[in-house]
């Protein structure tokens, strides 16, 4: 809508427009704050998994530098 669009508006049906306009940002607001909660949910679901992934990786990091020092004596 254009400027010239909202000056042909009722004050009542302005109104109105805000009201729902107000309502639909809410209902966005709360979808998005949904979806932000259901991925942080999700990513600590999988935490374990992480950890033991980076444990892991330590590990084989750890096995690599005693190979290094060894072969550096």
């Amino acid at each position: 809508m254009s400027k010239d669009d909202f000056e042909s508006i009722s004050n009542k049906k302005l109104n109105k427009l805000i009201k729902e306009t107000r309502e639909t940002i809410t209902e966005l607001e709360d979808e998005l704050e949904k979806r932000n909660l259901e991925k942080r949910h999700a990513e600590i679901d999988h935490l374990e998994e992480h950890m033991e992934e980076v444990e892991h990786n330590f590990s084989t990091f750890m096995t690599f530098l005693k190979t290094v020092l060894k072969e550096k004596k």
